[in-house]
C-alpha cells in the first residue's frame, strides 16, 4: 500500500506531551544559508532547554541536530524547504514543498500549521494515460511524479476489450492505493474510451473528462502540469468555500471570532471547523480544563506555544476540520475563525474580557 502524506505526517500532527522541538529551514539551495539557520536554531533551542534539562540531557536531545551541522549529505538530498522534528522518542527530517518561515520552537507539541498548509495545498493524484499500445498509471503531487505500472495491450484490440482489460488492472491498484485515502484520478486519452471506463470503474474520485483527449508517454509531463494547475485552483477554491461557509454559519449565530471564546469552545469539543492564519503566531498557554488563555508577548519558555497551532491540533484530534489561510484572506485580518457544531450551543452568552478586539 502506498501511504498518503496525511498518514505519513499524522504522527507529527498528533504528537503531544513532553518536549517537542520544531525547526523550519528556508532552503534556497545555498547550503551555507541553510546551515546558518540551523546553527541559530540550535542556539535558541539550547537557551530554552537548559532551564529544564541538565547539560547531559540537553546534549543527548540535541545530538541529531548537531550531527546535521557536521554532515551536509542530508541537506544535499533536500529539494524543498526543510522541517526538523525532535522529541524524546523520535527525530524526523522532511522535505516541505510549500513556503515556510525560518522558525525554531520548543513546546509540548510540534508546530504543525506549515504541515497542514502542505496537506491542504498539495494533494496526491493519479493519472492514467491511454494510447494505442498501453495504459500507464502514474502517481504524483505538486513536487513529485512517477510511473507505477503499465498495462500493454494485445495488437488490434477493440475499445470494449481495452475497457475489460483495464478494469481489473486499475481496480487492483486502487485497492492498494486507496485504502486510507482516495486521490483524484485523472485520465489522458480518447474521450469515449475514458467515459466508458469510468462508468464501469465505480471510483468516486475519478474525473470523467480527460485532461487531454490523446496521450503520448513522451509528453506525460504536460499532462502532469495540467493536473497540478487544476488542483492548485481547486485548493484555493476550497479555502474560499470554507470562508463562504463561515459567512452562512455566522447568519445562524454558529460562529466565533474571538480567540478566547474559540478556545473555550474547542476545549468543550464544539468546534466543527477552524480557520487559522498561517502567517501569524500568538504565544501563550491554554488551560486544558477551562479553555482559559494566558497570552504572552513572545515565546517565553518550553511550555509556551503558538495558541493558533495548539487549537488546530485539538480540533483535529476531536475529528474536526482545520483550514489554513493567509491573514489577508480571512475577513478583517482576524487570526482565527470557528464554526460551531450546533445551533443550540452557540446561543450561550460568554463573558470575555476585551483585551484585544481583533482577537
Amino acid at each position: 500500500m502506498i501511504a498518503s502524506k496525511r498518514n505519513t505526517l499524522r504522527p507529527l500532527i498528533e504528537s503531544a506531551n513532553g518536549i517537542h522541538l520544531s525547526v523550519y529551514l528556508v532552503n534556497n539551495g545555498d547550503l551555507i544559508y541553510v546551515k546558518a539557520q540551523l546553527r541559530e536554531a540550535l542556539r535558541q533551542a539550547q537557551d530554552c532547554l537548559l532551564p529544564v534539562m541538565n547539560n547531559e540531557e540537553c546534549s543527548r536531545f540535541m545530538e541529531p541536530l548537531d550531527s546535521l551541522l557536521k554532515d551536509s549529505r542530508m541537506f544535499k538530498q533536500m529539494k524543498g524547504n526543510i522541517g526538523i522534528f525532535r522529541n524524546q522518542d523520535s527525530f524526523r527530517m522532511i522535505n516541505i514543498p510549500v513556503a515556510v518561515e525560518h522558525l525554531c520552537q520548543i513546546a509540548t507539541s510540534f508546530h504543525i500549521k506549515p504541515l497542514l498548509k502542505w496537506l491542504q495545498s498539495d494533494q496526491e493524484f493519479l493519472l492514467v494515460g491511454i494510447d494505442d499500445q498501453a495504459a500507464r498509471l502514474y502517481i504524483g503531487s505538486q513536487d513529485s511524479f512517477k510511473n507505477l505500472d503499465s498495462l500493454i495491450f494485445p495488437k488490434s484490440i477493440e475499445t470494449p476489450e481495452v475497457v475489460d482489460l483495464m478494469n481489473p488492472w486499475l481496480k487492483e491498484w486502487l485497492s492498494l492505493i486507496a485504502k486510507d485515502f482516495k486521490p483524484d484520478l485523472f485520465f489522458a486519452g480518447d474521450k469515449s474510451l475514458v467515459r466508458s471506463f469510468t462508468e464501469q470503474l465505480n471510483y468516486s474520485s475519478a474525473v470523467q473528462s480527460p485532461i487531454f483527449e490523446s496521450f503520448d508517454p513522451s509528453n506525460v509531463g504536460e499532462a502532469c502540469l495540467a493536473v497540478r494547475k487544476l488542483l492548485k485552483v481547486e485548493a484555493q477554491k476550497a479555502i474560499e468555500r470554507s470562508l463562504q461557509e463561515f459567512r452562512f454559519a455566522e447568519a445562524d449565530n454558529r460562529t466565533r471570532k474571538n480567540l478566547f471564546q474559540i478556545a473555550k469552545a474547542v476545549i468543550q469539543g464544539r468546534v466543527r471547523k477552524l480557520i487559522v492564519s498561517d502567517d501569524l503566531s500568538i504565544f501563550g498557554k491554554i488551560d486544558k480544563v477551562s479553555g482559559g488563555l494566558a497570552i504572552h508577548p513572545c515565546d517565553l519558555d518550553h511550555e509556551d506555544d503558538d495558541i493558533l497551532d495548539d487549537l488546530a491540533q485539538m480540533v483535529l484530534s476531536q475529528g474536526g476540520e482545520v483550514v489554513v489561510a493567509s491573514q489577508d484572506e480571512i475577513p478583517k485580518g482576524r487570526p482565527i475563525l470557528a464554526i460551531l457544531d450546533d445551533e443550540e450551543s452557540s446561543h450561550e452568552t460568554l463573558h470575555i474580557p476585551l483585551i484585544n478586539p481583533v482577537l
